[in-house]
């Protein structure tokens, strides 16, 4: 009977050792895909860095980018308000030579009325400087004429609507 024990225990001893190597087997499996996950993803880390790595590059040249648009920009702008400014000052003088244009035009046209002040001389041109202080140039400006008589109408059409744009400009 001890032999048939003796038989009993081997036999259940080779089965759990076949069982352990069963399971010995599924553990090393695991472990290979372990390994296999642990490869895949240090690959994905490393391009994962790669990949902020240009981003952040990406991101820097965006920044320095806006920056140059920026400054471009900013520089337009203040070309744009010197501009402007010349236009502003250009029109105003504009507006002036057209008004004694049109007084000019209007004594012209009717030398009969002349009174006695209209006789004077004129002053002579004074010399402004240039609304932009970075320019060097200067502006002849006439003083404006004096009317001999404000209230008398345009006796021609161009006259009529020479007045009619300058009133409209006013």
């Amino acid at each position: 009977m001890s032999e048939w024990i003796r038989a009993a225990l081997d036999i259940i001893l080779i089965a759990m050792m076949g069982m352990g190597l069963v399971q010995a087997t599924r553990l090393i499996r695991h472990l290979a895909g372990l390994r296999q996950g642990r490869i895949e993803m240090e690959r994905f880390v490393h391009e994962f860095n790669a990949t902020v790595i240009r981003a952040e590059a990406g991101i820097k040249g965006l920044r320095v980018a806006a920056r140059d648009s920026g400054d471009d920009l900013e520089k337009l702008v203040e070309k744009a308000v010197m501009v402007r400014d010349e236009l502003h000052f250009i029109v105003e003088s504009a507006d002036g030579v057209a008004e004694r244009l049109s007084v000019a035009a209007s004594s012209a046209m009717r030398p009969e009325t002349k009174s006695p002040e209209a006789k004077m001389p004129e002053a002579k041109p004074q010399t402004q400087p240039a609304s932009d202080p970075q320019s060097n140039s200067t502006v002849t400006q006439m003083p404006p004429r004096k009317t001999e008589n404000p209230a008398a109408a345009p006796s021609s059409r161009a006259e009529k609507e020479l007045l009619q744009a300058l009133q409209k400009l006013s």
